[in-house]
């Protein structure tokens, strides 16, 4: 199986375009191209950053969190796309841009 990278961010636009919404209403803009390289652009009028596709839109990395419950058991919650975003991508987003 291969990885199929416009099928994986096409099933992530609904979380994207939350996160997106979130931070155009804070003054953010977002790109989700740069010409040559695989970038997402966000932009305000001070600051600019651009986050490879591979990690804005997760293509490996973080998939589930656990807790242990005893001493062989673990209680499993899988990452859902909006999960990562909201709880990862946007924070270091909103510190970038020193947004509150």
């Amino acid at each position: 199986m291969q990885f199929n990278k416009e099928a994986h961010i096409a099933r992530m636009k609904p979380a994207v375009d939350k996160l997106v919404n979130h931070l155009q209403k804070k003054g953010v803009s977002f790109q989700p191209n740069d010409e040559n390289l695989e970038n997402v652009i966000l932009s305000s009028a001070k600051k600019t950053i651009k986050i490879s596709h591979h990690s804005f839109y997760r293509y490996s990395g973080i998939a589930v969190i656990y807790s242990k419950t005893s001493e062989n058991t673990f209680d499993i919650t899988e990452i859902t796309d909006e999960m990562f975003l909201t709880n990862y991508m946007k924070p270091i987003i909103e510190m970038h841009f020193e947004l509150k």
